[in-house]
């Protein structure tokens, strides 16, 4: 059979298909590249439409604190750029690490004389807070003024609160009771019922002054709070202050002992006066045993111990064995009747500054013992002072 013969190609048509070829392959080239364009352009959208809501919800959030947050003149507020920091409806400020949540101050009450200046140091917490500009008040600047860096300066005699407060956060605040004496070393007290807080060994603590006719008065480095003698965290007695046991307090403490006998009860003196050196003493060997920080609970640093007054005591076991024997049972029920309170209650540690105490008594005569006995409240409370260190 004869072969059929191949048709020819001419040069002119192979031409012609492979640029029908070429335009094939760059046109499925044109249709990838405008799939895959379209499909970044669509997550771009997604993306630039998200971005914009962050930066959206950022300006509202700093415009909201703007408007809401009284800013003192002068003070300078660093500018929050980072979106992470930014407080949105689904983020409280109490669990925002960025925003302080409380104010500790190195102290939170001073007795000045008019003229004098003083300034807390202060310490926003938590440590990964960044705002930290604070804003200073003055609840009476007739008494006592502060700038807007924290200098408190005495005025005119009285008393009245230094707060400063976390711009960022007004919640988060801390007072400081300012006591201005006039030139007799006197205080005048507030003349209306005024609360005043302070952050105490962690705690929050309120204490409340009430109306009163008595005063604070200063006697060669002595403090008298209604004619009563002070010595606790915030008020020090002079180093060379060396009065010996008191002899009327000795005496009402035999009469004490006796009673207690009486019942078939054992109270007995197992620490009385203690001098300036001889606090020195004990207090840094607790220190070097369990720390400053523990040994403050429990211990007095010299010249804030209530022993050095001569006026108070501790009883038969110095410990917490102590702690519901019939005698510290006895002993907080009837140590007024002898003119005696039991200094430091059980559950007051935020208040007095030291831990629970059932063998500590101090002597105040019976008709003051019994008044404090009666209210229920510590001696700071009845006084409407407050017992922590400055520093």
């Amino acid at each position: 059979m004869p072969q059929k013969k191949k048709k020819r190609v001419t040069q002119q048509t192979f031409r012609r298909r492979r640029m029908t070829a070429l335009a094939i392959i760059i046109l499925l080239l044109i249709i990838i590249i405008y799939s895959i364009a379209s499909s970044c352009s669509g997550n771009d959208k997604n993306g630039r439409g998200e971005n914009s809501e962050a930066i959206k919800t950022e300006a509202i959030t700093t415009s909201s604190v703007s408007k809401t947050t009284p800013v003192q003149t002068g003070t300078i507020i660093d500018s929050v750029t980072d979106s992470s920091h930014t407080q949105t409806s689904d983020t409280s400020l109490a669990d925002d690490p960025a925003i302080v949540r409380s104010i500790e101050l190195t102290f939170y009450t001073c007795d000045l004389d008019i003229g004098d200046t003083v300034q807390p140091y202060v310490t926003m917490l938590p440590d990964t807070a960044v705002d930290l500009t604070e804003k200073w008040e003055s609840s009476d600047e007739s008494i006592a003024t502060v700038d807007w860096q924290g200098n408190i300066t005495a005025v005119s005699p009285g008393v009245c609160f230094v707060t400063v407060s976390s711009v960022s956060n007004p919640q988060a605040y801390a007072e400081v009771k300012v006591n201005v004496m006039n030139e007799e070393g006197i205080v005048p007290v507030a003349s209306q019922t005024v609360s005043y807080n302070s952050n105490q060994n962690g705690q929050t603590v309120t204490t409340t002054v009430m109306p009163s006719t008595n005063q604070i008065r200063k006697i060669n480095g002595l403090t008298y709070v209604q004619g009563i003698l002070i010595a606790n965290k915030t008020y020090s007695l002079p180093e060379n202050y060396n009065p010996g046991f008191n002899s009327e307090a000795e005496s009402a403490f035999n009469q004490l002992s006796e009673a207690a006998a009486e019942e078939g009860l054992d109270i007995y003196l197992s620490s009385g006066f203690r001098s300036f050196d001889e606090q020195n003493s004990i207090y840094n060997n607790y220190v070097d045993a369990y720390g400053q920080a523990s040994a403050d609970t429990f211990s007095a640093r010299p010249g804030y111990s209530e022993h050095q007054t001569g006026l108070a005591i501790d009883v038969n076991t110095i410990d917490d064995s102590f702690d519901g024997t019939p005698e510290a049972v006895w002993l907080a029920n009837h140590a007024h009747e002898y003119g005696f309170i039991i200094r430091y209650p059980k559950g007051k540690e935020g208040i007095t500054g030291y831990k629970y105490e059932p063998w500590h008594i101090r002597y105040l005569g019976v008709e003051k013992a019994t008044e404090v006995y009666n209210s229920g409240l510590t001696l700071e409370e009845f006084l409407g002072i407050d017992s922590v260190y400055q520093n």
